[in-house]
């Protein structure tokens, strides 16, 4: 295995694990595709050439495969909630890195977390808030859910707030909301001032509820 690469796996290939697939080789990432369906593996080994059929909820072929030299281990399992949990736990006790997991529910997801899931993906509500925040403007560069109702957020400086003080910004006076540090070019402030005057195009980096961050994003 190249150590120079970065290594990730995906363990299920439904539609969503079928795209995941395909957009990692894409930017020439190199991506293990795990199904029990032979089907599925004959599809996708046009785009992935490393890919096998694998019952990754039995601990003995988990072993075998030696999924804990990869960097990240997506479970995409569909359908059935057991075999995703069954799944997550044996990548853990084994020692995989990251494993993230797609979840179908709340209940799932919590359980997910609950058997130490890294990052568990809701990919309809991810991607409703993606197109939520496209929708309400071009100021928000990043948005990533963290479970719990939390996000983190990168929110560009617009014309409207370039010249003042950082204290000025609503991001930064709001005791709801933690200023992680922000942004300059290539560089990343975290021990800041907040008499800082901002520049358009700087980059806040900010963390709270998601109905806090929300509320906030709408008053710009």
């Amino acid at each position: 295995m190249s150590q120079d690469k970065k290594q990730f796996a995906v363990i299920g290939l439904g539609r969503f694990g079928m795209s995941l697939c395909l957009e990692l080789s894409k930017q020439g990432v190199d991506v293990l595709a795990i199904d029990i369906d032979i089907d599925k593996i004959r599809e996708i080994s046009v785009i992935a050439p490393q890919a096998i059929v694998a019952d990754c909820s039995k601990e003995e072929i988990v072993q075998e495969l030696k999924l804990d030299d990869y960097d990240i281990v997506m479970v995409a399992i569909g359908e059935d909630i057991k075999s995703s949990i069954i799944t997550t736990l044996i990548l853990k006790e084994l020692g995989v890195k990251r494993v993230w997991v797609k979840a179908k529910d709340q209940f799932h997801h919590k359980i997910l977390l609950k058997i130490g899931a890294d990052r568990v993906i809701n990919p309809e509500r991810d991607m409703g808030i993606s197109i939520a925040e496209s929708m309400l403007g071009n100021c928000v560069f990043n948005y990533l859910p963290l479970g719990n109702a939390l996000a983190i957020t990168e929110l560009i400086v617009t014309k409207n707030y370039s010249g003042k003080q950082l204290r000025q910004h609503p991001f930064a006076d709001n005791n709801k909301i933690i200023l992680l540090a922000y942004k300059r070019g290539a560089e990343i402030v975290k021990d800041f001032s907040l008499d800082t005057e901002l520049q358009i195009g700087d980059i806040l980096i900010v963390t709270g509820l998601e109905t806090d961050l929300m509320e906030i994003i709408r008053s710009l």
